[in-house]
């Protein structure tokens, strides 16, 4: 029997209105002229300055009436059809219900990534000499071996029945990834010493820059909701997996303000050292506070585990 909360999503999901195709496609075409005409607006200015703001306006309401439907729509052909054809199959029905399994299967290409970002910076950084590129390879040598070590011990612990022993296997690798925070912190301390020093960084060509700040941020937003869903379920295994991609979106977010200081701000180059300055300390002091604080609770959770157990013998 489904809950009040959930009878009334669902009420709400078909109230809400999807438009008809050929409509559908109306407001995408709008919508394409409308960015067009704004786009050639701002290289050639070839519009009335009034005429420009509303055709901006236009764009932004189309844009997101666009975006609105193209949800709605995606949504319901999730619910409709591929909800259906993905519940019919065991294996896809266990990686979608199974939000353990989901977590770990998704860290198995973040950490082969990893891996070969480690391998790439290392060998041109060797070649080049290159303070910054070696740099780089120590932090994804970390984040490889924090990612790793969760998906080798989770194949241990699958198998073990006991819950406490389960428990402090999990703090364990819980513990042993907070250490490596502390290193990863002195690492990313090294990345920011080098920027200050006008040494690195990051520069995209062209309009690329756009799309890797789109991604960035949504990257920064998703793993900022993992995190606070993950600590619902109590799983220290899982919570460092989260936190590890949280610690990785936010040195995004600094690589992603050095390469729009690099394209957007020349001749400001003191001013982009201080907010590199600020963005890195703050960055590498949030890591390391994760590190401290994972291992103290870590630790804190086993005494308690181990008082339990002496207890109950």
């Amino acid at each position: 029997m489904k809950s009040p909360k959930e009878t009334r999503k669902r009420n709400l999901r078909r109230r809400i209105p999807s438009l008809r195709l050929r409509y559908r496609m109306l407001l995408y075409l709008l919508t394409l002229i409308c960015i067009a005409l704004s786009l050639l607006n701002v290289a050639a200015e070839c519009f009335p300055y009034m005429a420009g703001i509303a055709l901006y306006v236009l764009a932004a309401v189309t844009l997101a009436a666009s975006c609105y439907c193209s949800i709605i729509h995606i949504r319901r052909s999730i619910r409709e059809v591929i909800k259906p054809a993905i519940a019919a199959n065991p294996y896809t029905n266990r990686v979608t219900t199974d939000y353990r399994l989901r977590t770990i299967l998704f860290a198995v290409p973040g950490t082969m990534s990893n891996i070969i970002f480690a391998a790439f910076n290392g060998v041109v950084g060797a070649v080049s000499h290159s303070a910054w590129f070696g740099t780089l390879s120590a932090y994804y040598i970390l984040l490889s071996i924090m990612r790793a070590e969760v998906i080798r011990q989770e194949r241990k612990i699958a198998s073990i029945e006991e819950e406490k022993e389960h428990m402090r296997r999990e703090l364990s690798v819980y513990g042993r990834d907070s250490v490596l925070f502390l290193f990863l912190a002195v690492v990313l301390a090294g990345a920011v010493i080098l920027l200050e020093n006008s040494q690195g960084g990051k520069n995209y060509p062209g309009f690329t820059i756009y799309a890797v700040a789109a991604y960035t941020f949504y990257k920064i937003i998703m793993s900022t909701i993992q995190v606070i869903k993950v600590g619902k379920r109590k799983s220290p295994l899982l919570s460092i997996t989260r936190r590890i991609g949280y610690v990785d979106a936010c040195v995004s977010i600094l690589t992603l303000q050095t390469a729009m200081f690099a394209s957007f701000a020349q001749g400001e180059e003191a001013l982009a050292k201080q907010m590199n300055g600020i963005t890195g300390a703050g960055v590498c002091l949030m890591v390391f506070g994760l590190g401290i604080q994972g291992i103290w609770t870590a630790n804190i959770r086993k005494k308690e585990l181990l008082a339990g157990g002496n207890r109950n013998d």
